[in-house]
């Protein structure tokens, strides 16, 4: 890291560039940044300036929380070597998606040669009932006879599409009108209507393909429990990453419908919510092993950046995550360079718009917090 001038870096990322034109736009980045949507995902432009600054050409980065593969489409970009990681599967299941790129051309001439008339029709009485109160019936066989053709195919990026379009609020989706995001339905419940599967998809493909791509990548997306990854010991020149926001958020009830059609059902849904990193109760000691882990990977002197963000417990008492983990990590041999604060408006927040205590968030405003550390070994 010895041509990064960190103290020069630090400086910049403190202006919080991507809070200026054109980054601050809300779709700011390649269109596959968009194939679906996830709980709590950071913009692509706050991932393209730490990444940027804080990280080289060329080298080897991680994210052991990808999430939907934000950080690592960035990576991708800006070329560096990515390797990322979740739990959830339906994440996992985006990330690689982002990774498949066969080409345009080669995509639409998949769908289009798809004839669900030859498809045997599946048999519903396996589909809870809180899955068939999205769809129409048909859109629903279709939507499973698809499903079943692009696994047998191995055709993640059309998979990806295929959640992507699962549900939410305009006709290019397939559900009822819902949440984007998450899948609320709304009072009164809107009538279903059939929706046709794969002209919908077609447009999708076509709308991830507007920015030029290159179909060669160089980094993979692994599905393992960050606490004991399969990597290398000082293979990682740098982790960044978004870990979860204890306490805050819900990552599996809030994908659940596209959870389901990534294969987990009601009780595989449970185990996962049971072993992911959110329980505020333990959260400092599991992200103690977290710590543990990257410092394992980490080569000597690498950046440890960890995206986190303020818990707010009641008008007067917050939780400064990043101050938290520096201090215990502190204890397990990283060195704490610098911790950036970015401040977010209330109305902005994920805690607000998806069901948080407003009246706290109107009193205070929400920080994340860029945590910067460096792995000293020696």
């Amino acid at each position: 890291m010895n041509d990064i001038d960190l103290k020069k870096s630090i400086s910049r990322l403190k202006k919080c560039p991507w809070k200026d034109q054109p980054y601050s736009k809300q779709n700011w980045g390649i269109w596959m940044h968009s194939i679906s949507s996830y709980v709590g995902r950071i913009k692509p432009a706050f991932a393209h300036f730490l990444i940027k600054e804080l990280t080289k050409e060329n080298q080897t980065v991680l994210d052991p929380f990808c999430g939907i593969g934000t950080i690592p489409l960035e990576l991708d970009q800006l070329n560096r070597k990515f390797i990322g990681n979740d739990l959830n599967p339906y994440a996992v299941l985006i990330s690689k998606s982002k990774f498949d790129r066969r080409g345009l051309d080669d995509e639409i001439k998949f769908l289009n040669k798809i004839n669900l008339k030859n498809e045997p029709e599946p048999r519903l009485d396996s589909v809870p009932d809180w899955v068939k109160e999205y769809f129409h019936k048909k859109t629903l066989i279709e939507i499973l006879q698809i499903k079943k053709i692009l696994i047998k195919n191995e055709r993640n990026f059309l998979y990806g599409c295929l959640l992507g379009i699962l549900h939410g609020h305009r006709p290019q989706h397939l559900s009822i009108r819902t949440g984007y995001i998450i899948p609320y339905i709304p009072n009164p419940r809107p009538k279903k209507e059939y929706r046709e599967v794969i002209s919908r998809m077609i447009s999708k493909v076509t709308r991830m393909y507007k920015d030029e791509v290159s179909l060669d990548v160089r980094g993979k997306i692994l599905q393992e429990d960050s606490r004991d990854l399969s990597l290398k010991t000082s293979s990682i020149d740098a982790v960044v990453s978004s870990p979860p926001y204890y306490h805050t958020l819900d990552y599996v009830h809030s994908n659940r419908l596209r959870l389901w059609l990534s294969g987990q059902d009601d009780s595989m849904q449970e185990e996962l919510s049971a072993n992911l990193i959110q329980q505020r109760s333990s959260y400092l000691d599991q992200m103690d092993l977290i710590g543990k882990e990257m410092r394992r990977v980490l080569k000597n002197n690498g950046l440890l950046v960890f995206i986190l963000g303020d818990v707010h417990l009641t008008p007067k008492k917050s939780l400064n995550t990043a101050q938290d983990i520096s201090d215990r990590y502190e204890e397990i041999g990283f060195k704490k360079i610098d911790i950036i604060n970015d401040q977010i408006p209330a109305s902005k927040t994920t805690i607000v718009k998806y069901g948080g205590d407003k009246s706290i968030q109107k009193k205070k405003e929400k920080l994340d917090r860029v945590l910067i550390m460096k792995n000293v070994k020696s």
